[in-house]
């Protein structure tokens, strides 16, 4: 079967299937329990996030780890295949669900060319994994936020026009994985409606799509990972901006200006993260980059935010 191009996201049914995710009877829940998620990265970062009041959404096809997303992609493509094979074995058949499943495999062969965009956490503070990978080999720092916070741009409060972001937690065990993907091929299925195969596989695909971001590699699971993942809608009147990593020009898009257009504050007024906590790296220089990040944080409105350095002997 020839690949077929995928169209705009369908923001309404992907939105629908997630949260049914975050239903109270599903056990896939999201955004859950009021501890820090932490954030590790280095001093020029921090200088940009709490002066300008950002984070940024990385394309997820520009990762650091080409393997991840082919991870993601494998028991995307596993699951798939069992299930039309699945249904080409029914008895009696439904040539609908057949052609459905057929549609649903051919999408799920290839990358989509748009990708989503994600922001990396982590439930742990003060990890060497971290500090060696992503805190500038612990020259950087850990920035605590507060995930329940970041409701006020996360799903329902964010207008579709803008598109979906949700934030969610890694998923490092297999079978949740399978059962996720799963999950999305029957929730469309059961409420398929008169909607032909192709509109039943697009939004399929959309919503596995919307979860490769968050499968990794069961090695991983020692950073019990959370990611805040944004897709644009088709209409989106914020647009990426693009920064060069690695030796690439990286799209991206500014969490603080997607909060501006949904109508979190103002040039004047910028609406602040919900930061709570930054552990300092443990380099050489620690104390004095407390001193210095305190200074910053004040100085940008940031004032009840505790700074503290880790103890963690470290030489790098």
């Amino acid at each position: 079967m020839n690949q077929i191009q995928r169209s705009q996201v369908d923001l309404d049914g992907l939105e629908n299937f997630l949260n049914s995710l975050s239903s109270s009877k599903h056990r896939f829940m999201v955004q859950k329990g009021a501890q820090l998620i932490y954030h590790y990265t280095d001093l020029g970062a921090l200088s940009s996030i709490a002066s300008g009041h950002d984070l940024w959404l990385t394309n997820s096809q520009y990762s650091n780890d080409e393997d991840e997303s082919r991870h993601g992609y494998e028991i995307a493509r596993s699951v798939v295949r069992n299930y039309l094979q699945k249904a080409e074995r029914a008895r009696p058949r439904d040539d609908l669900k057949v052609e459905y499943a057929q549609v649903l495999s051919s999408l799920v062969e290839k990358l989509p060319p748009e990708g989503f965009y994600i922001c990396c956490f982590c439930e742990e503070d003060n990890l060497l994994s971290q500090w060696r990978s992503y805190g500038a080999n612990g020259t950087g720092v850990s920035l605590g936020f507060n995930p329940m916070e970041f409701v006020a741009i996360t799903g329902p409060d964010m207008p579709l026009s803008l598109g979906l972001m949700r934030l969610w937690q890694v998923f490092y065990d297999i079978k949740q994985q399978q059962n996720i993907v799963l999950g999305a091929i029957k929730f469309v299925w059961e409420n398929r409606g008169t909607q032909d195969a192709q509109q039943l596989a697009t939004r399929a695909a959309d919503a596995i799509q919307f979860f490769i971001p968050t499968f990794k590699n069961m090695d991983f699971r020692e950073e019990k990972e959370r990611r805040l993942i944004f897709t644009p809608g088709p209409t989106c009147s914020v647009k990426p901006i693009y920064r060069v990593g690695r030796g690439m020009l990286i799209p991206y898009y500014s969490v603080r200006d997607l909060a501006r257009a949904a109508g979190r504050g103002t040039p004047n007024d910028p609406w602040k993260l919900p930061l709570r906590s930054i552990m300092v790296g443990p380099s050489a220089q620690k104390n004095l980059n407390v001193e210095s990040t305190t200074m910053l944080l004040q100085q940008n409105g940031y004032d009840h935010v505790d700074v503290k350095a880790s103890a963690t002997p470290y030489r790098g």
